[in-house]
This record gives C-alpha cells, sequence and structure tokens, in this order.
C-alpha cells in the first residue's frame, strides 16, 4: 500500500475512534478529518468545499427546512392524534403509532418523523397509564425502518445514490429502494407490534402512570446543619438514604480518598444520583438541600425535557450554557447515558437523548426549551391546525411525486418546495435557518471529499481486494451479504452517513472485481447503515428515546437483536431477487 491509501485509512479510522468516544462533537472531528486530509494532500484544494455543493447535501439540508415546516404547522401531529383517539389497547394503538411514524419516515428524515411523534407517544403513555419505555424503543426502531423506502428518509440514503450516479449516471429513483426497504419495513414493524408487549413489560428505570422520563438523576446537593448524613462514612450515608455519591466537594476541594474512610461533614457538596423524587424528599427531611438558592422566582416551576439531535446545547458543560443563565433557568438534575462522572455538577457535558431538569419562571422555562431544540417530556394540547397547514402539505406531497417520478432532480424539486413554503408563509425561512440541524449538513460536507478520496487513492481497491480473497467463492448473494454486515458491524461506532460514505467506493470497487452489480451491493450499504437497533448510540433517535424511555444499554440488543436478523433475512431475499 502506498503512503497516500495508509494516510486515509489512518485519517479514518482515527475518526471513528472520535466518534466513537463521544468527547467531541461529530462536525468538528469531521472538519479536523477534512482538514488532515488537505494537508497531507489527499484531497486537492479544489474538493475542500466541494461537498457543501454536492447535491445530497443540498437535499438534505432542503428536506430538513420542509420538516421544519411540517413541524410548525403540527399537521401530521393532529393528524397523529386523532387516529389514536379512535383505537384502544396498547397493541393496537402501538401499531398505529408505530405505521404512522414510518410511513412519514419515509418523506422525512427519520430524526424529524421521530420528534413530531414523540410527543404524541408520550401524551398516549399518560392516557392509558403506561411506561413511556413500553412505546418509544418501538417508536424509533419504526422510524428507522421507514427511512430504508425513500431516499428522504436518511441522509446516508441520499449519500449511497448520489455515488450511483456519479458511477453509473443512473439514478436509484425516490422511491428506487422501497424494492428492498418496503419487505424490510412490513416485517420489523410486524416485529415490533407482536414483541413489544412480551419483551418490554418492564424497562429498567421507566416510571409508570403519568410520569414521563427516566427516574435516576444525577444532582448536586449540601450537607446542612443538623443533617442526620453529618458524620456518617460515606457507604453508611449511600445506604441508609438509598442514593449513589460520585463525587465528595469540601471547602472547595475534591475529597481524594477510599470511600469508606470518607466522613461527610456539614457543607460537604455531594455529586449524587438518585430517584429525584427521593432527593426531593430528603431535602424536606433536613437530611439534605440543594447546593445553590434560586435567586429567579420564590416558587420556581420545573420542566422534564430531551435534549434532541438539532440542539446548540450539544457537547456543552451545563455551567458553561449562557442560554439558562441569560433567562434565569437552572439545571436541578440530569440523566445522562454517558457512564463516566468527573468533576462537579456544572462540569457534566450534555449528550443527545440526556434529560434535564430544569427549573426557573414559567415563561422563561417555554423559551428556554424553544430556544434549546428540548423536548419537553409533558402532555400538552396541540395547537389549532392553522390555516396554511393544508398548503404546506399539498406543496410537500408534489414535491415528493415530482422526485419520485425522476421528472426533475431531487435537489431542484425539493428547492422549489422551501421556495413556495416561504412563499405561502408556511415556512419561516430566516428562523428556520437558524435552527438547521447544521452539524449533520457540515458533517455530510465534510465526509463527502474523504470519501471520494478513499476511492481517489486506491484504498477502496485495496480493501476490496482483501475482502474478496477472504470470500469463499464469487457467489453474488454471498458478496452482497458481505458488504450488508460490513454496515451493519460499523454503524454502532459511527454515524450512517459517515459509514455510507466510507463504505460506498468501496462497495463499488467489490462490483469490478466480482462482477456483481453495483446497485444490490450500494443498496445493500443504505440498508446497513438504517438497522441500527443494538446500541443506544449509533443513531441519534436511538439516544433520544434512551433518556427519555428510561433504557439501559442491554434493552437495546435484547429488543434489537431479533428485528435486526429478521430484517437482515428479508432484506437478503429482496436483494437476492435484483441479482
Amino acid at each position: 500500500m502506498t503512503f497516500a491509501q495508509w494516510a486515509i485509512l489512518g485519517i479514518l479510522l482515527a475518526m471513528i475512534v472520535a466518534y466513537a468516544s463521544e468527547r467531541f462533537r461529530v462536525e468538528l472531528v469531521a472538519m479536523a478529518g477534512l482538514g488532515a486530509a488537505f494537508a497531507l494532500g489527499l484531497v486537492p484544494v479544489q474538493a475542500v468545499f466541494a461537498g457543501f455543493a454536492n447535491p445530497a447535501v443540498i437535499t438534505v439540508a432542503e428536506i430538513l427546512l420542509v420538516v421544519a415546516a411540517l413541524a410548525q404547522s403540527r399537521v401530521i401531529d393532529t393528524f397523529a392524534r386523532r387516529i389514536v383517539s379512535r383505537v384502544h389497547g396498547e397493541t393496537t394503538i402501538l401499531a398505529v403509532l408505530c405505521s404512522l411514524a414510518a410511513l412519514a419516515s419515509t418523506v422525512m428524515n427519520n430524526i424529524g418523523a421521530l420528534a413530531l411523534f414523540f410527543p404524541v407517544t408520550l401524551s398516549v403513555c399518560a392516557r392509558l397509564g403506561l411506561p413511556p419505555g413500553r412505546m418509544l424503543m418501538p417508536l424509533s426502531f419504526a422510524t428507522l425502518l421507514g427511512g430504508t423506502c425513500s431516499l428522504t428518509g436518511t441522509p446516508a440514503n441520499l449519500v449511497v445514490n448520489d455515488w450511483m450516479v456519479s458511477q453509473t449516471g443512473a439514478n436509484m429513483g425516490f422511491f428506487g429502494l422501497a424494492k428492498v426497504g418496503l419487505p424490510v419495513m412490513a416485517v420489523g414493524l410486524v416485529w415490533l407490534v407482536l414483541a413489544a408487549p412480551r419483551l418490554l413489560r418492564a424497562p429498567a428505570n421507566a416510571p409508570a402512570g403519568n410520569d414521563v422520563g427516566p427516574a435516576s438523576f444525577l444532582t448536586e446537593a449540601r450537607v446542612p446543619d443538623g443533617s442526620a448524613a453529618k458524620g456518617l462514612h460515606l457507604p453508611d450515608a449511600e445506604a441508609r438514604f438509598d442514593i449513589l455519591v460520585h463525587g465528595v466537594v469540601r471547602n472547595g476541594a475534591h475529597v481524594f480518598a477510599r470511600r469508606a474512610d470518607i466522613v461527610l461533614a456539614q457543607d460537604d457538596i455531594l455529586l449524587l444520583e438518585a430517584d429525584f423524587a427521593l432527593v426531593d424528599q430528603l431535602h424536606l427531611e433536613g437530611a439534605l438541600a440543594p447546593a445553590e438558592r434560586h435567586e429567579g422566582t420564590a416558587t420556581p416551576e420545573r420542566s422534564e425535557a430531551v435534549v434532541m439531535p438539532d440542539s446548540f446545547l450539544l457537547g456543552s458543560r451545563i455551567g458553561d450554557i449562557g442560554l439558562f443563565a441569560e433567562h434565569a433557568i437552572r439545571v436541578v438534575g440530569l440523566a445522562s447515558r454517558r457512564h463516566r462522572i468527573e468533576g462537579r455538577f456544572a462540569d457534566l457535558q450534555i449528550g443527545v437523548g440526556d434529560v434535564l431538569i430544569l427549573e426557573g419562571d414559567r415563561e422563561a422555562l417555554g423559551t428556554t426549551l424553544a430556544e434549546g431544540a428540548l423536548l419537553p417530556l409533558s402532555r400538552h394540547r396541540p395547537p389549532r391546525l392553522n390555516a396554511r397547514a393544508a398548503t404546506g402539505v399539498g406543496v410537500f406531497a408534489t414535491g415528493v411525486l415530482v422526485s419520485a417520478f425522476e421528472l426533475i432532480p431531487a435537489e431542484i424539486a425539493f428547492g422549489a418546495v422551501v421556495f413556495l413554503l416561504a412563499a405561502t408563509r408556511c415556512l419561516n425561512l430566516r428562523t428556520a435557518l437558524q435552527e438547521l440541524n447544521w452539524p449533520i449538513v457540515i458533517l455530510l460536507a465534510c465526509m463527502i471529499p474523504l470519501g471520494l478520496a478513499v476511492q481517489d487513492t486506491g484504498a477502496a481497491r485495496v480493501i476490496a481486494n482483501a475482502i474478496v480473497a477472504w470470500l469463499p467463492g464469487e457467489q453474488p448473494l454471498g458478496v452482497i451479504a458481505l458488504v450488508l454486515f460490513m454496515a451493519i458491524a460499523i454503524t454502532p461506532f459511527i454515524d450512517n452517513v459517515s459509514t455510507a460514505i466510507v463504505l460506498s467506493p468501496i462497495a463499488t470497487s467489490i462490483s469490478a472485481r466480482t462482477g456483481v452489480a453495483l446497485e444490490p451491493l450500494l443498496m445493500a450499504v443504505a440498508m446497513g447503515t438504517s438497522l441500527d437497533f443494538l446500541t443506544p448510540f449509533g443513531h441519534h433517535n436511538n439516544a433520544v428515546v434512551m433518556g427519555a424511555g428510561g433504557y439501559r444499554f442491554r434493552d437495546f440488543p435484547r429488543f434489537g437483536a431479533p428485528l435486526l436478523a429478521l430484517c437482515c433475512l428479508a432484506a437478503l431475499l429482496a436483494l437476492d431477487l435484483m441479482v
């Protein structure tokens, strides 16, 4: 292998490690990788920013703007609520919710589909007195299944189609992926509806009744004068009050000693994890006290909210977020899926799917939730359907049909949709551009030149030759299965867009080496990047529902592994018919 081939593979490997660590923002990792590739001469200067002009990137931005318009109109949310209000029984309602979410995900980004149906599902759970964990994981998986059927279901599909066009000149078509995605979605939905009531009987940490979100939160508390905790050894205090203490701060410094040797003293600050209702009770009993006094209002209100993928708070430390200080909002609890708890509460970083307990004035809370892209975990009445909602849906449907029949390219069709939505005031373009999920756009634009570098340096050909050499024979279905399993194996560790960009040139080289048609191989890449059911961190949707549903890591493979096996079988059977 040449230096260029080793270099591009090294950069991609380093990026995978950075993505998996979750210590850095994904767009910063992508920009750093692109910068390193340019510095080493792997990406020419004229190609550094070419990704921003790529049709796939433009289409993704347009779809995100269209989703914003539909979310503002609440038309899908209202439609779903009306249907759900007419059906009864947990299984039936789950079938309706999952089917509607999957259907919506076929024509819009699956993250947007989840955001639309998330509050609907929470309201249904509250009405039925069910833990949200009974429905949120199936809902997330349903949006991923729906995303396998069209080009706009997930940005990875647009990447794969763009690669198909660049290599063959042929377009897969708007619903071309449905030849494989539709049977996968059908099989998957049947499994979700039949298995969820049995396998998700009592998700870990899931609350019941009208309470939503996780029960165990990280928070900070002080040992007041006269506290029953004063003078207790740390393990004894944990056992007595049913809390888990991650750190003790005394006189502004961390107490570093064996846990059994730490004796709690007055005014010690504890970084602890516990049921938040229990924390409130300990405050009332005088065993603990708030670490800080809230000055915003005498009787502050609380709101529990989940951090969405497009929130600008991602990666920020709690104590550094100006939005909270601006509105006199205090974060009093954090349910995080990060396992490393270090420093003070203010030092904790916010990630996708984390659940925050915010405290402050009611109006300020509403403003903070809206500006921070935080989804409240509470029941709320949807606003009345506005008069322009029907116009917006009609314009969007027209754009989908025009693109589906390939009358004009997708980026032109959805560009016209955005223009018409803005012209008819169905979309506030200024607000939508400010709230656009820019990390996804930047990530995609930076990764595309790196994907081309994998092809141009010959690294894809070297990898393809090594893979083919290990195959027992050049059976088309075996080659397709290998590509599918590669995508499934990589996606949990990096986002599906990056997986599609890295594997598309490799699939192209495998096609040239084995003679297997390129289209089914690229479709296998697209399917594999969407079938992410084993981990909470492989796809944003899984991360979002993990915090709100109170799931643990093991809940995902326990429920998702059989679903993955069924979907792989359905995908291979459909792909076999194409070769």
